[in-house]
């Protein structure tokens, strides 16, 4: 089936094309062997009084101002970071058409950047890859099984040249030193991150976007205690921002923002204020991913502890 087009559904991330598709925190879980953090974000200590915020928008108020109060952890802003993660990616192969299949990859990434910008990433085949259905799976045999994006098994190398690492899934560069020097207040920093989403999405983004950008900042970027605060005010002012039903456990919680086909969610860690798992969930059958369940999540990235 040499006219096959695949077409590669994901997040870009830092600089890299880090998404993923799945089965829900089950699998994260499984293909991690570890409780998601991300080194890269500095956490609270986790001893305060239990949250006592029931709604989204009091989650994100409530970690904001943690953030903004007195003790908070120190964040040093000249020295490289790291942060690990498991994506989950879709592989799309023909869309709409009957030849049509998605085949779902779990790979790791190790990444490093630096002050400059620059960053290495270590890309490794995490798990054998799946099928939306067995069927996809016989679609993908019969079209001389194509190349599935996979990382090796032995990890693959990646650099980034100086200047180039983002810090933001799509849209503009952000880079390590703009990052850092984020401002404090939410509107400002908000207007910095729709600038930079104005060339991916236009003037008027969806606000489940706005949540994945704001979430990635969190989980991986360089910030000042007060440009973290800043941001989680900021989540608290997206349009539509909810809790999940879904929950993970007593100290955890999920941030969603839907819209008629798909569903954005940010597990979050509400002692810690850490980002755990950022993820999409397709809410109506589409042709856009082949014999895809609505319900499934389409791309998925979990934050590991070091």
């Amino acid at each position: 089936m040499t006219s096959t087009r695949a077409i590669l559904i994901m997040i870009a991330v830092a600089g890299v094309l880090l998404s993923g598709c799945g089965v829900g925190s089950a699998a994260i879980s499984a293909a991690t062997g570890a409780r998601p953090a991300s080194v890269a974000d500095p956490h609270l200590d986790g001893s305060g009084p239990q949250s006592a915020a029931a709604s989204a928008v009091g989650v994100a108020q409530e970690i904001a101002a943690r953030w903004s109060a007195p003790g908070a952890p120190a964040v040093t802003l000249t020295a490289p970071i790291e942060f690990r993660t498991i994506d989950y990616n879709a592989t799309v192969f023909s869309p709409g058409s009957p030849d049509g299949f998605t085949a779902f990859v779990i790979t790791r990434h190790n990444t490093l950047v630096t002050p400059a910008s620059a960053a290495t990433i270590d890309a490794s085949n995490a798990a054998a890859p799946s099928f939306a259905t067995p069927a996809d799976q016989a679609l993908w045999q019969a079209a001389g099984r194509p190349a599935l994006e996979r990382a090796p098994a032995t990890g693959q190398m990646q650099t980034v040249p100086a200047g180039q690492f983002t810090f933001l899934p799509q849209g503009s560069n952000l880079t390590y030193q703009q990052a850092a020097a984020l401002p404090a207040e939410p509107s400002r920093l908000a207007a910095v991150i729709m600038d930079h989403l104005g060339s991916y999405a236009g003037p008027h983004p969806p606000a489940s976007l706005e949540l994945k950008q704001l979430a990635y900042l969190i989980a991986t970027a360089p910030l000042t205690d007060a440009a973290r605060s800043a941001a989680w005010q900021v989540v608290a002012s997206i349009p539509g921002l909810g809790l999940c039903r879904d929950q993970l456990g007593p100290h955890t919680v999920k941030l969603c923002v839907g819209s008629a086909d798909d569903q954005t969610l940010v597990s979050v860690d509400i002692n810690t204020g850490a980002i755990l798992v950022i993820a999409d969930r397709l809410l109506r059958t589409s042709s856009a991913y082949p014999h895809v369940a609505s319900g499934t999540i389409v791309g998925s990235s979990a934050f590991l502890a070091a």
